[in-house]
């Protein structure tokens, strides 16, 4: 089973395996997102769910705290998805090379 991520402000959409975690689906679509450890130690990937269901995986307390997590803020490296999901999310896309800054959309 997959679900559809759609990512924000661009509408990019990428195709997620069950147990696949966002930044590897994007990553493998050709669509770069910043990112550092790749295991929920620092932050960097933190996106934003606008919509849709997903498990924060584990996500530490120090990179993701409760606060943010109670915002709809997860961090890609660690989280699957439950359902089909809208992000919003700083991005390059590799076919193009843009850089989209979610913070300035």
């Amino acid at each position: 089973m997959s679900y559809q991520l759609t990512i924000e402000p661009t509408g990019d959409e990428v195709e997620v395996e069950e147990g696949q975690n966002m930044l590897d689906a994007c990553l493998r679509a050709g669509i770069w997102m910043p990112h550092a450890c790749c295991h929920g130690l620092c932050g960097t990937c933190k996106v934003e769910v606008l919509e849709g269901d997903v498990d924060v995986g584990d996500a530490s307390s120090f990179a993701l705290m409760d606060m943010e997590r109670d915002e709809g803020k997860v961090l890609a490296c660690c989280a699957t998805l439950e359902s089909d999901t809208v992000i919003e999310a700083d991005q390059v896309s590799l076919r193009s090379r843009d850089v989209i800054y979610a913070s300035q959309a």
